[in-house]
């Protein structure tokens, strides 16, 4: 979810019924030339100034609300997968599903909106707006399971990086799974490399294509000083080089774009290599290779990643300047 962007209230979900006894034909409202509403899914509508100004998780978001606001079913089915991941504030890579996925113990399918997952036996469930969700590492772990090692290590750096669970608790719930399980190989080895330094989904990205590639190993968070002091953090580091992912959001403006520039001056005359790269050239992988491969970044002699170590390696203050 975007920071700048409020989260969707399920208070402003609102049913026809609810609308029907203001007064309004939410259905009429809703194909306006000039609407009030915006149709969320069948019998939930949200204000359509509050629609418009939404990023995709946040109409998502709405979407799962909606649907279980509908709901007979007593009591409520698990939400699992992209449907716990947005309730639970969580990123995703590649967009959200067009379905709600929930767990139940009798017959799988799906009807409408609703997909459902047959299992033996269900997770206590934690609860979101009073309503249940698979906990924060059931719902990462199900996501690396289903999902491309990026996608995985999304999810899961970020759950680290805002303290919604532990390594140890990833580390169990990969235990868990029964031997030959879909995808366990998959989800093991995003957990073997998530890092709660990590601090967006376009840096796990990065950090996943480095992975498959074979490249060294980079540090995280890397600080920067000169005499002058520590004047900020490096995304990713190696010896003698540090890398950047560059969202398109950082250059809005001149003046954050010439404080950029300034503060890469300052890196270089430290003595330090800097190399950036875009989402694309992330998202590619052949991209971003001849990028560190130009600087010097090579394939390493051993290709087994060391682990985080929360310890060891903690976690910068999170609202703390990255480029102060």
């Amino acid at each position: 979810m975007r920071d700048d962007v409020e989260r969707l209230r399920p208070q402003e979900i609102l049913s026809s019924a609810e609308l029907q006894r203001r007064g309004m034909q939410p259905w009429e409202e809703a194909r306006r030339a000039d609407p009030r509403l915006a149709r969320v899914r069948r019998g939930g509508y949200v204000a359509a100034e509050r629609w418009s100004e939404l990023d995709d998780a946040n109409r998502f978001r709405g979407l799962v609300l909606s649907t279980y606001h509908a709901m007979f079913t007593e009591p409520a089915p698990i939400a699992c997968r992209h449907a716990a991941a947005v309730l639970h504030e969580l990123p995703v890579l590649g967009g959200w599903a067009p379905r709600i996925d929930v767990l139940v113990t009798t017959a799988g399918g799906h009807t409408g909106l609703i997909r459902r997952h047959r299992v033996a036996d269900l997770p206590a469930p934690a609860e979101s707006h009073g309503l249940p969700v698979t906990p924060v590492p059931r719902t990462v772990v199900d996501l690396a399971r289903v999902g491309t090692l990026a996608q995985g290590l999304v999810v899961a750096d970020a759950a680290l990086h805002a303290g919604k669970c532990t390594l140890a608790e990833l580390d169990e719930e990969v235990a868990r799974l029964p031997r030959g399980a879909r995808g366990k190989r998959r989800a093991a080895i995003a957990i073997h490399l998530a890092d709660g330094r990590s601090e967006s989904p376009g840096e796990s990205l990065s950090r996943a294509r480095m992975y498959e590639l074979g490249l060294a190993q980079p540090d995280l968070q890397v600080k920067l000083e000169d005499d002058g002091g520590c004047f900020g953090y490096a995304d990713f580091g190696w010896p003698g080089l540090v890398g950047e992912f560059d969202g398109t959001i950082k250059y809005i403006s001149p003046d954050v774009l010439w404080k950029e520039k300034r503060r890469e001056g300052r890196i270089r005359r430290t003595g330090l290599g800097v190399e950036r790269w875009l989402w694309r050239e992330a998202w590619q992988g052949a991209p971003l290779r001849r990028i560190l491969y130009a600087a010097g970044v090579r394939p390493a002699a051993d290709a087994a990643w060391r682990r985080w170590d929360p310890v060891a390696q903690p976690r910068r203050p999170r609202f703390a300047d990255r480029h102060s």
